[in-house]
Formats: C-alpha cells, structure tokens, sequence
C-alpha cells in the first residue's frame, strides 16, 4: 500500500511516521509513505498556497491552483473521470468532514493507496470539492492547528491493519471498535499484586472459558463506558440475556 501526505510542514512527518511499527513496516517493504510538499506546485515565485477569503472576514483559505496541480501531478483523476480511481481513497482532513472511526480504517487499509491533504487555515477553497471526488474526513469535534497530526492518526490506524505490520494480526481483531465494542480488561504478571487478583477465569487455560470472560468483559465495559456502541454491535442472544441482567443487576443495587 502506498500513503500520500501532501503537506504544508512536511517535516512534521519526518520522525512522527517513523517509528515503532510503523518505522519498522516502511523498513520492511510492507508500505510506503511519500510526503508531498504543496508548496512545491504553487503558480508563483513567492510559492503563495493562501489567500484572503472571499466576503471579508479573519482567516486565510488554501488556494485551489496548487492543490489542483498538485493532484494532478500525483495522477488523481478529476471528477467524472473514473479511470483509475478503484481501490484508492482521497481525503481531505476538515472539521466538516465524517468522523473517522476504526471501519472507515479497515476500508482504506483494503486499498491500494491513500492520499491524504492536510487542511489549514479556515478550509480549503470549496472549488477543489468540486473538481475532485474527495472525501472530508475529521478525528473529533475539536480543532487543530493543521490536519498533519489528524493525518498522521489516520496513518497509524491504517497502516497497523495492513499484513505483516502487527506481529500477531490477532491481536488488531481483538482491538477495540472492531466488533463495534471496548476491549476487555488486559492482565499480565504477576499474577497478584497489592492484593490484587487476575480474573480466575484467564488463569484457567480453557479458551471457551476466556473467550467468554473477554466477551462479556467487553460488554460490560461498553455497557457502563459507550452504551451507544451497543446499539451497533452485533450481538448474540447471549449477549443480549447478559446486557439484560446487567441492567437488572444495576437496578437493584442503586
């Protein structure tokens, strides 16, 4: 897979992206990540990327001239043009844009590339939405200074799916969000500490057992931390009779 950063702080990536398993998945020939300097394709000699909005107002809005170029410079079609465009995402980081999430991650680590323009100032000039099939994508409702850290997150999410970067890819399909649930509690040794005890039933060695303990953990923890993932998740009759007597349980003991 092939990342693109197009970037106007493209030291901003230099060390963040490089380390971890990430430094080691670049080493390793498992993807690639070009950073692209927008300043690069600017129409003049002073590399301008910004100007003054339209209507007045405080700010600076990026310029769709070095963006355009800059896009097509990379061989991003413009739109109605599909030749191409199959298994590649191009996104634009913006407050206004879906909020990124762990099944958005998991379809782009299935591409082949993805772009990714880090927004500035007050947006970018709305006629680059027009010219291209992007899609806006935001990290939270909070603002940054710039879309480089918003990128890097999405990178990181991505990148830590694709094959051979996590040394045991078990562990990402345990991750939490993957099934639409928190993780469950983790424990390593000892196995008591200050009077502290792990949960017998990981201790036991029988995987039903553990598996069931993780589950119902991960429900609980949901239940009691984002009920509203629960309303998403695929649950099992099971898992509905356990969320059931949770809610009873906490009834009674308010």
């Amino acid at each position: 897979m092939k990342f693109e950063l197009v970037t106007l702080f493209p030291d901003y990536f230099s060390l963040s992206l490089r380390q971890s398993l990430l430094g080691k998945g670049i080493e390793s020939g498992l993807f690639d990540i070009d950073i692209v300097n927008l300043r690069d394709y600017a129409v003049d000699k002073h590399r301008t990327v910004d100007d003054t909005p339209f209507g007045g107002g405080g700010g600076m809005v990026m310029k769709v001239e070095p963006l355009d170029r800059c896009l097509q410079a990379l061989s991003w079609p413009r739109r109605g043009d599909s030749s191409g465009v199959a298994k590649r995402h191009l996104v634009l980081t913006s407050a206004a844009g879906a909020r990124f999430d762990q099944e958005m991650a998991v379809r782009y680590s299935l591409a082949e590339r993805l772009t990714i323009v880090c927004g500035h100032y007050l947006g970018v000039d709305e006629r680059l939405l027009e010219l291209y099939e992007i899609e806006e994508v935001s990290i939270g409702d909070f603002v940054l200074t710039g879309g480089e850290p918003a990128a890097a997150v999405m990178v990181d999410a991505v990148a830590r799916l694709l094959p051979g970067v996590l040394g045991n890819f078990e562990s990402a399909l345990e991750d939490s969000y993957m099934n639409q649930l928190l993780g469950s509690p983790c424990y390593t040794r000892p196995a008591e500490y200050d009077g502290l005890a792990v949960p017998e039933a990981l201790l036991s060695g029988d995987h039903a057992r553990i598996k069931e303990f993780r589950r119902r953990a991960a429900i609980e923890r949901c239940l009691m931390r984002r009920p509203e993932l629960l309303e998403q998740a695929d649950l099992t009759d099971d898992d509905l009779a356990y969320i059931r007597r949770l809610k009873e349980k906490d009834k009674t003991t308010r």
